[in-house]
C-alpha cells in the first residue's frame, strides 16, 4: 500500500484549491513524492481539466482520463461548495493541520472568500501559502486571466523569437508552460517547508507563468539587448556547427557545438570538406561571421547531409564525439529505450484495457520511492473520508449533504 512506502514527503499535508494544469501539477509532484494532497473541487462539475483532454483528442471518460491523471494522480478528491459559509468552514477545518495551501484563484475572488494570504496568515502562522497567477500579483495585468499560451509563450516573445522569419507562429504543446511554471512553484514550496523547519514560520510563495517564461528565456532576453534582430536562420546561421540539416531520408538532424575552434575542423573533415580546415576565413568564429563564410559553409554542409540518411549521420557524428540528435516526434518517446530504462515513462492501464505510456516524475532518489499511478477518482469521491479524517461526525457530513454543500 502507498502509505507503507518510504517516500521523501510522507507526512506533509497539502490542500489544493486550483484548476487546470500549472498549480495542480505542483501539488501533483508533492503528491508523487509522498504528500497527502486533498483537492477541493466544485460539486458535480469539478476541475475543468477533467475535460481538458478533449482539446487534444485524448479520452476524458471516468477511469480513462490520462491528461487529468497526469496532474492529479494519488490525490484525494473532495467536492465542497466553498461559496457558502458551511463550505468555507469545512475548508478551514482542513487547513487546521495542513502544511501547504495551493491556489490559483484570481485576486478578487480569493479576497472575497477571505482565503488570501493576508486573511489566513494570523490563523495559520505555519502554513506555506502557494499562490499562482498568470502575470503576477502586481501591475496593470494582475487581474487578467492567464493561460499557458497567453502568459508563458506569447507575452515573453518565445513564440516569435524561437522560429525563423515571418512564418505563422507555432502552436506550443498543451500545458508545456504550465508544467514548467508548476515545477518552479513546487521548488518554492519545498524551500518554504525547509525554511519553516529552521524558523517555525510559514510564508507566502508567489510565482506566475510570465515569471517562469522570463526565467527560462533568460539567455535570449539578454541577447535581445545586444543583438535584437537575430532570429533563428538555418540558411544563414550564426554558427554552422549549431544548425539543422535535412538528410536524404527527409528527416532533420541538429548538431550542437560549444567550442568552435575545436570542432569546426573535426566536423568539416567528417563531412569531407577538408578545404574548410585550411581556409583562413574560418580561423575564428568572429572572422567567419564577418566574412560571410558561415553561410557559405552552411550551404556546403546542407549538400553533404542530403547525401545520406539521418541514421547514418547520427552514428558517424556520435562515434566522433559530436553532440547531435535526429529531430524526433513525441510518439517516438513511447518506444525510446533510453526513456524506458531510466524509468522516465511507464505503461499505465486505464479502463477498457486502454494502455497509455505515461511520464513519471523527473526526480529519482536512491533511498526513497515515488507514488505509483492509479485510476483517478471521480469528483467528490473522497469527500466523506476527507471530512471524517478532519473530525466531522457522520451527522455533520449528512447535514452538509442535505444542504448541498458537498
Amino acid at each position: 500500500m502507498e502509505q507503507n512506502r518510504n517516500m521523501p514527503l510522507s507526512g506533509i499535508k497539502v490542500v489544493e484549491l486550483a484548476t487546470v494544469v500549472a498549480a495542480p501539477s505542483a501539488s501533483e509532484l508533492l503528491c508523487a513524492y509522498g504528500a497527502e494532497v486533498i483537492k477541493i473541487e466544485t460539486p458535480i462539475v469539478g476541475d475543468v481539466l477533467r475535460r481538458g483532454g478533449k482539446q487534444i483528442n485524448v479520452p476524458i471518460e471516468d477511469n480513462k482520463n490520462p491528461v487529468f491523471t497526469l496532474h492529479n494522480n494519488g490525490k484525494r478528491f473532495a467536492a465542497i461548495n466553498i461559496q457558502k459559509p458551511e463550505g468555507k468552514k469545512a475548508l478551514f477545518k482542513l487547513l487546521d493541520d495542513a502544511d501547504v495551501f495551493i491556489t490559483n484563484m484570481r485576486i478578487e475572488p480569493i479576497k472575497r472568500l477571505g482565503l488570501d494570504y493576508k486573511s489566513l496568515k494570523e490563523r495559520y502562522p505555519r502554513l506555506i501559502y502557494a499562490d499562482f497567477t498568470g502575470f503576477g500579483k502586481k501591475g496593470p495585468d494582475a487581474r487578467r486571466r492567464g493561460y499557458d499560451t497567453i502568459a508563458f509563450w506569447l507575452r515573453s516573445g518565445a513564440v516569435s523569437d524561437w522560429q525563423e522569419g515571418d512564418s505563422v507562429p507555432f502552436y506550443p504543446a498543451y500545458g508545456f508552460g504550465d508544467i514548467t511554471a508548476g515545477m518552479n512553484l513546487f521548488s518554492g514550496i519545498l524551500m518554504g517547508l525547509l525554511a519553516r523547519e529552521r524558523t517555525g514560520m510559514g510564508t507566502e510563495i508567489t510565482t506566475s507563468l510570465l515569471a517562469s517564461s522570463i526565467w527560462c528565456n533568460g539567455n535570449s532576453l539578454i541577447r535581445s539587448q545586444f543583438d535584437p534582430d537575430r532570429r533563428p536562420d538555418s540558411v544563414n546561421p550564426s554558427n554552422m556547427l549549431n544548425n539543422y540539416y535535412r538528410c536524404s531520408d527527409g528527416r532533420w538532424i541538429f548538431m550542437c557545438s560549444m567550442d568552435y575552434l575545436k570542432d569546426y575542423k573535426k566536423i568539416s573533415r567528417l563531412l569531407g570538406l577538408e578545404d574548410i580546415c585550411h581556409d583562413p576565413r574560418f580561423e575564428t568564429h568572429e572572422k567567419a561571421k564577418a566574412s560571410g563564410a558561415v553561410a557559405e559553409a552552411a550551404a556546403r554542409y546542407r549538400e553533404v547531409f542530403l547525401s545520406n540518411t539521418s541514421t547514418y549521420w547520427k552514428k558517424l557524428l556520435i562515434k566522433n564525439d559530436v553532440a547531435c540528435e535526429i529531430v524526433g516526434h513525441m510518439e517516438d518517446i513511447c518506444h525510446d529505450e533510453q526513456a524506458i530504462k531510466n524509468n522516465y515513462i511507464t505503461e499505465v492501464e486505464f479502463a477498457d484495457n486502454t494502455k497509455v505510456m505515461m511520464p513519471l516524475p523527473p526526480m529519482q532518489f536512491s533511498n526513497y520511492e515515488t507514488r505509483s499511478y492509479e485510476r483517478t477518482g471521480l469528483v467528490g469521491s473522497d469527500t466523506e473520508g476527507v471530512l471524517k479524517d478532519a473530525g466531522f461526525s457522520p451527522e455533520d457530513i449528512q447535514k452538509l449533504k442535505d444542504i448541498k454543500i458537498i
